[in-house]
């Protein structure tokens, strides 16, 4: 445990200032182009979760829509946003027709193909409408510090006092006490950011902006462990030494960044 532990934090060390570097001097496509990294190497992961060998088509299908997805969000108009969703849709269902067998659960490979543009690269594209905002940069400073805030505290919080079980049939390791630290890590930095970077909201609004942030990193974290569990894989990759695969590194911010989008949009 300790060699895994002592890999995690010398990923962190290298990836950390990388994406610092990429969010605050990378310009908006440059971003956009990492987001659609991301995205691709996301759906890839989660295809080799919840797919068969055999759905070839249907991975290619994918990763062409989901790039598709990202691209709209770039060009900042909703009505495409939109209408990616409803091609790959109806991409996916010609698909399955074209491909349909009475042995072959149809239905759920379609489900699993749309569930999967709508989990990675449709929740990952909020980045950059985040990142499109008046003091853009400085809003991803505080979305990425506040979900690994949460997570370092959940951690270890729940390593020293855990006791009782979070989701035992999902993640066994997950404690309440861990929870409730990781929503204090949410907190602390959150507060931070509050007095330095954003003193012109509310402090009723912004702490509940980052209680639902916190609870929805945490429900990610969560959602992502369950896919893994269904399949009885640890990992949804190895790409990061000692942090598994990248879906294991931002199951919690593609939960959070659609909070922080839509909370800052229409309430703060």
């Amino acid at each position: 445990m300790g060699s895994s532990h002592s890999k995690r934090w010398l990923t962190a060390i290298v990836a950390l200032p990388l994406l610092a570097l990429l969010i605050g001097k990378g310009g908006r496509t440059c971003f956009a182009f990492f987001v659609g990294l991301a995205a691709a190497v996301g759906l890839i992961e989660y295809y080799a979760l919840v797919l068969s060998r055999e759905t070839i088509a249907a991975r290619a299908a994918g990763l062409v829509l989901g790039l598709a997805l990202i691209v709209s969000f770039y060009t900042g108009g909703l009505r495409m946003i939109s209408a990616v969703l409803v091609l790959a849709f109806l991409g996916s269902a010609v698909i399955c027709i074209a491909r349909f067998d009475p042995q072959t659960p149809v239905p759920e490979m379609l489900y699993k193909q749309i569930l999967g543009l709508m989990y990675v690269p449709f929740l990952l594209g909020h980045l950059i409408l985040i990142r499109d905002w008046y003091q853009g940069a400085t809003w991803m400073f505080f979305l990425m510090a506040v979900i690994i805030a949460g997570d370092s505290a959940a951690y270890y919080t729940g390593k020293a006092f855990g006791r009782h079980k979070l989701s035992p049939g999902i993640s066994p390791g997950k404690t309440v006490e861990g929870a409730l630290g990781g929503l204090a890590g949410n907190l602390l930095i959150g507060a931070f950011f509050k007095k330095c970077c954003f003193p012109e909201f509310g402090w009723g609004y912004w702490i509940a902006l980052i209680m639902v942030m916190g609870a929805l990193g945490q429900a990610g974290d969560l959602f992502e462990s369950m896919l893994k569990r269904s399949v009885q894989l640890k990992d949804s990759g190895n790409i990061f030494p000692g942090h598994g695969g990248l879906l294991d590194r931002i199951d919690a911010l593609l939960f959070a960044a659609p909070a922080l989008y839509y909370f800052k949009t229409y309430l703060l």
